[in-house]
């Protein structure tokens, strides 16, 4: 029992029953706030103050309609409502992301309206184009997880190589074949298309791993792993064939560049990767969480841009991917020792979380708004539309069969290897930063080179235009089709295993009586603790018996999976025993 004395009066008790019940309520009506209009109206708040500070900090020349600050805040902001809504619908939000950009573009084919986006400089918008590939291939580097890719050994090979490869030769003779483009573009066309897309991909996998669907067999982990690699074999394949497509025109230009201008963006990002991952393993100098967050951000977006700079945009994305590679494993391991304060796979964690963050909350919207404000359908022929959604639709003819047989040997059923196939197709990310970029080259090799005539200009502008197109919608065609086939099929079709740490007889009282889906596991506790408090010692006893368990089952070697799993069963233990307190 709790006493209280307020304002000196008399005494009066409050029973662990009530005390319990009330704190349910105040959590009950915070998790009502946190999703509710209160906090709509914190965030709208907080934009509004940043906006009004910017334009006195800046000026009303960019943060008032027909700047360029103004372009970037409303295609941000339109592109969080439309992810929003998207994500009500149980769709992407990424596709109401791209919509909205679409809408504000087209907006000015209306009777009497103009376009409120135009004055987005085209260097922004390559900039944010460039900021969110690097974003989420960092991301994709430090959620690898190293024994899996192992583990899944050569399958994962063949998943990452050959349906995105065949893929993208493919497409390669639809853009010949359809749009009568030359074959080095037509290819970059090619692999644009052929990468699989992370943002969908790898979070429908978490979560089917997370129910425990596919354990046993490791098909989240082999998807996951093979879906990472898939993005470095794509923008590798378009680095390539880009530069034979679009070659400077520049004085220092020769043939001999033009030749190693693919490979020499490999090398490159192998070697800011490897130095970018040494960097970060000095755990001694990055000894806060912030210290480690900013450090993998700003060597992230120095390689981006870097390179960038110098013509190798390539390289600066693999190199962004393979330095949250080397990272990951330097403070899993604690290596080197000399630089390293300790192994601690919170670091990893800590740091994607945080630039998870970044791209949720302002990469994302501003990436796929920027890609949706490119395509004008003033400047698209009709008959583009119908050519690109053929050309999607072939290159998939042939990704899903091939996809299916890279998994042949791994002792998967054909359910199995189907969904496997059919999670395969998802297309966003890769797609949204490279979409464009041809178009820019083609313009600015264009304008450099003086002696073509306007009819060439003309056609190259329009095979930039019909690249655009088609990735644009290969992304609507296929990230929600892949959403669907991932969260629908994969219960269906993959075999439950999460294992069983309880003793078969017992029942563990969290998921009994009060087995509510609107409570977390803590409320849980604090409910059994007003109902009867003879229950959470039994579920002391039972906690410890499945930490027990699941060590000796492993013969102390634990896998990530199960490390994750030991941690929530100490918490919770740690969280009964406050429980137990309550009345002693």
């Amino acid at each position: 029992h709790f006493r209280f004395s307020p304002e000196g009066g008399s005494h009066f008790t409050k029973s662990t029953r009530e005390w319990a019940q009330e704190v349910l309520n105040v959590k009950n009506f915070e998790k009502a706030q946190e999703h509710g209009v209160f906090d709509m109206v914190g965030h709208l708040f907080l934009v509004g103050t940043l906006y009004c500070a910017l334009l006195f900090m800046i000026g009303e020349e960019h943060m008032l309609p027909g700047g360029g600050m103004w372009s970037m805040v409303l295609i941000w902001f339109c592109s969080l409502v439309g992810g929003f809504a998207m994500d009500k619908f149980g769709l992407p939000p990424l596709l109401g992301m791209l919509i909205s950009g679409m809408v504000l573009k087209n907006w000015q084919y209306l009777p009497g309206c103009s376009d409120p986006v135009e004055a987005l400089p085209a260097s922004w918008s390559e900039g944010i184009r460039a900021a969110g590939l690097s974003v989420i291939l960092m991301r994709s580097g430090l959620e690898l997880d190293i024994p899996a890719v192992k583990k899944a050994g050569m399958a994962a090979v063949r998943l990452t190589a050959l349906p995105g490869i065949l893929e993208a030769f493919i497409v390669a003779a639809g853009g010949i074949i359809i749009f009568d483009m030359e074959f080095p573009l037509a290819l970059s066309m090619g692999f644009i298309l052929a990468a699989v897309s992370p943002a969908v991909v790898v979070v429908g996998m978490f979560n089917l791993q997370k129910a425990g669907y596919g354990i046993t067999k490791g098909i989240p982990s082999l998807v996951v792993a093979a879906a990472s690699f898939d993005d470095v074999v794509a923008i590798s394949g378009f680095s390539i064939a880009v530069s034979f497509a679009i070659p400077s025109h520049g004085e220092d230009h020769s043939m001999a560049m033009t030749l190693l201008h693919g490979p020499l963006e490999i090398v490159f990002g192998v070697i800011l990767g490897f130095t970018g991952g040494a960097i970060l393993s000095a755990t001694r100098i990055w000894n806060k969480r912030w210290k480690r967050s900013a450090v993998v951000m700003g060597l992230g977006m120095l390689f981006m841009f870097g390179m960038l700079r110098q013509g190798f945009s390539g390289a600066g994305a693999m190199g962004g991917l393979i330095m949250g590679m080397v990272g990951s494993v330097c403070w899993r391991a604690g290596s080197p020792s000399l630089l390293a304060k300790r192994a601690d796979e919170h670091y990893v964690h800590h740091a994607e979380s945080d630039l998870a963050l970044l791209w949720s909350l302002l990469c994302q919207p501003l990436l796929f708004g920027v890609i949706g404000t490119a395509l004008d359908f003033g400047l698209i022929p009709a008959e583009t539309i119908p050519k690109s959604i053929i050309v999607c639709c072939c290159g998939l003819a042939f990704r899903l069969p091939m996809a299916y047989f890279a998994t042949y040997g791994k002792g998967l059923s054909q359910k199995e290897r189907s969904f496997i196939a059919l999670s395969w197709i998802p297309k966003a990310t890769v797609q949204a930063a490279l979409c464009a970029v041809p178009l820019d080259k083609i313009r600015e090799n264009m304008e450099n080179n003086h002696d073509v005539d306007h009819a060439e200009w003309l056609k190259w502008e329009k095979w930039g235009y019909d690249i655009l197109t088609t990735a644009v919608l290969s992304i609507l065609l296929t990230a929600p089709l892949g959403l669907i086939f991932i969260s629908v099929l994969g219960p269906r079709w993959l075999s439950k295993d999460i294992e069983d740490e309880y003793e078969e007889d017992e029942e563990d009282p969290l998921h009994g009586a009060l087995d509510r889906e609107d409570m977390t596991e803590e409320e849980k506790i604090q409910a059994m603790a007003a109902q009867d408090s003879s229950d959470l010692k039994l579920l002391m006893i039972q906690k410890i018996k499945a930490v027990e368990n699941l060590v000796n089952k492993k013969n102390g070697h634990l896998t990530h999976t199960d490390v994750m799993e030991f941690r929530k069963m100490i918490w919770q233990g740690k969280k009964v025993a406050e429980g137990c307190s309550i009345e002693g």
